[in-house]
């Protein structure tokens, strides 16, 4: 097999990557210990088979589903001192399956403080610069000292793409290389880091320029700086900000940007096309024993986006206040959170959202055996809504204010209790009680619509241990969903049994559920599963499973005949697994 690789030189993005190469290098990796060379076995093999014959049959209904079918899989991995190569197969009466990773495949060898990479990688330096981009290429990590991280990279982002309108979604593309450093130097409370990250188009990769899909050869370059310093031991301050230029068209003419980017010509030219954005964000936290409180800020200006990233969020501005407050001798912990977000910041939208968020969280300890948790999350949302007619034709600047603000409201609250009964190691006992509350509502010009629900949800369970091989669990569930037009619920109650034998090779396991449905108070139906399941272990390496599952549906006549329906269902399960490895 031969393997060629051919690149279309880009002079100024190569001379740029490699000045950041020969300074700096690349982390965030998994990677290959070189130092483990010589040291225990070099090449190790691992794996493991999985058969499973599945069994269905059905009364009252037409079968939903194949009688018997069958399923093989397989796995192989194949180390060399810590360089993997895993391998899988599947085969079943339905379809069959063969994967293996050299398609897209990476190597990252560690020798001391230095680390490699080569091949498809994807890394991180920030949200706003490079954030998990995978690329075909190369790059370098050294850690020199124990508090200075220099990274480096550079490779390909994107394969060129022909336009072919005979190719169904075909979507043409330039080859885009990018390269980029970052180096950090600090630990986790105090730090300072700088990134730049450089990806651009070879207008020359594709033999025709896309007429149909109008896309065009971009470039950008973006600078980012992080921070973070604890002072007095109490107060800790987080930030970053980051600078893109992006040029929507290399083919463009150059022209004076009047900022930095300027005096960065040898990375950067700017052009008619170029457009500059700004990301920042900032926090500051401050604790005490027993509390603390902190404050957030966030704001990415419009259209601001990197090639370094798959998706970003631009247009926002983002403020938010925390507290935490724990008491009676950390028995009571109480934390809230309350947020405010918005976008539209140019006024360039017909519609702008505001967004305001609240969460309150309660964990109180009355002993270790009783304790009690609770939280509510409050998310309202407003929208208005600026249409150019009614702004052409609003007698006043106040007409319409309130008839354009749409308003969503989302509720939630949850109270959880658990009791401890018994925590001996051989008859424990436990109780569990879940309630839980939803609420949606939608308002226009201060009138709630029909279109809301409340949902409640309650769970309760109670399990004990008779003995180290014997336990049982009881539990009920009810769901009832309120809306403008429909009130659903669904009860049930549920019984469950495990046991294991032979010093516990053999488990079992047997569980009965029984659940009716209501709407608008009549019944609509009736459901009885019932599942038996056991796993056995021999050696070790092989694994027995069986698992049967039945179901019993009665559902009530809705339409006007009045039809009632009932059926059954079996399922049954047998599986085989066998691992090995020598490693």
């Amino acid at each position: 097999m031969t393997i060629s690789v051919k690149y279309h030189i880009n002079k100024p993005l190569i001379t740029f990557s490699i000045f950041c190469c020969l300074l700096l290098g690349l982390g965030n990796a998994f990677g290959q210990d070189l130092s483990n060379i010589g040291k225990g076995k070099a090449i190790g093999i691992s794996g493991g088979i999985n058969v499973n014959q599945v069994g269905y049959f059905a009364s009252g209904i037409e079968q939903r589903r194949d009688p018997y079918n069958y399923f093989l899989a397989g796995n192989l991995n194949i180390s060399l001192y810590g360089w993997s190569v895993p391998l899988s197969f599947s085969y079943s009466n339905q379809n069959s399956g063969f994967q293996q990773p050299f398609n897209q495949y990476g190597l990252s060898p560690t020798y001391k403080w230095i680390t490699l990479h080569a091949g498809y990688r994807s890394l991180t330096f920030s949200k706003y610069t490079l954030n998990g981009h995978l690329f075909l290429g190369g790059g370098v990590d050294i850690t020199p000292i124990e508090k200075l991280k220099i990274t480096a990279l550079f490779g390909r982002f994107q394969k060129a793409v022909e336009e072919d309108s005979t190719v169904q979604n075909n979507l043409p593309a330039y080859k885009r290389l990018g390269g980029g450093f970052k180096i950090a130097y600090g630990d986790s409370k105090d730090y300072v880091n700088l990134s730049i990250f450089k990806a651009k188009d070879e207008e020359n990769s594709l033999a025709d320029a896309p007429i149909v899909n109008d896309i065009n050869p971009e470039e950008n370059l973006t600078i980012g700086i992080g921070f973070g310093k604890v002072l007095a031991k109490r107060w800790v301050i987080k930030g970053e900000f980051a600078s893109s230029a992006i040029t929507q068209d290399t083919r463009s003419e150059e022209v004076s940007s009047g900022n930095i980017y300027d005096q960065l010509s040898f990375a950067f030219r700017p052009r008619v096309s170029s457009s500059y954005y700004q990301a920042f964000n900032a926090a500051i936290q401050y604790k005490i024993k027993g509390a603390g409180f902190g404050i957030a800020y966030e704001k990415v200006d419009p259209g601001y986006r990197t090639l370094g990233s798959y998706f970003f969020n631009n247009n926002f501005e983002n403020i938010s206040f925390t507290n935490t407050v724990a008491t009676l001798k950390n028995k009571l912990r109480v934390n809230w959170r309350l947020g405010v977000q918005r976008n539209n910041l140019d006024n360039a939208d017909l519609n702008t959202l505001r967004r305001i968020s609240g969460a309150l969280n309660v964990n109180y300890a009355h002993s270790p055996k009783m304790v009690y948790t609770f939280s509510y999350t409050n998310f309202r949302t407003v929208v208005n809504f600026r249409s150019q007619f009614d702004q052409i034709n609003q007698v006043n600047p106040f007409q319409n204010l309130d008839t354009l603000n749409f308003r969503q409201v989302a509720q939630n609250a949850n109270l959880n209790t658990n009791f401890v009964l018994n925590d001996s190691k051989e008859k424990r006992q436990n109780l569990n009680v879940n309630v839980s509350f939803q609420k949606t509502s939608d308002e226009q010009a201060n009138l709630e619509q029909p279109t809301g629900a409340k949902f409640y949800n309650i769970n309760s369970s109670y399990s004990r241990a008779f003995s180290p091989t014997f336990s049982l669990n009881f539990a009920f569930n009810a769901n009832i969903t309120n809306t403008a037009l429909n009130d659903n619920s669904i009860f049930g109650p549920s019984i469950g049994l495990r046991r294991t034998f032979l010093d516990r090779k053999l488990s079992s396991n047997l569980s009965v559920s029984f659940n009716n449905s209501y709407n608008n108070g009549a019944l609509t139906s009736k459901v009885a599963n019932l599942r038996l399941s056991g796993n056995y272990t021999f050696k070790e390496k092989h694994q027995f499973s069986l698992n049967v599952t039945g179901i019993n549906r009665f559902t009530a006549g809705q339409d006007e005949n009045r039809v009632e329906m009932r059926f059954r269902e079996f399922t049954f399960q047998f599986g085989y697994n066998y691992s090995f490895g020598t490693n």
